[in-house]
C-alpha cells in the first residue's frame, strides 16, 4: 500500500484503545490527527 501525498484520508471506522468505535471523519477540521496501527504484542 502507498500513500499518496496531498490527497484527502479515505474515510474509515475503527476502535480505540478502550474498543469505542471511532470514524476518522469525526476528526475534520482538527489541526492534526496522530494514527498508530498496532499489529499486535509479539
Amino acid at each position: 500500500m502507498s500513500i499518496d501525498l496531498n490527497h484527502v484520508a479515505p474515510d474509515f471506522e475503527a476502535l480505540d484503545w478502550k474498543g469505542e468505535s471511532f470514524k476518522l471523519s469525526e476528526f475534520k477540521g482538527k489541526k492534526h490527527v496522530f494514527l498508530i496501527f498496532n499489529r499486535g504484542f509479539v
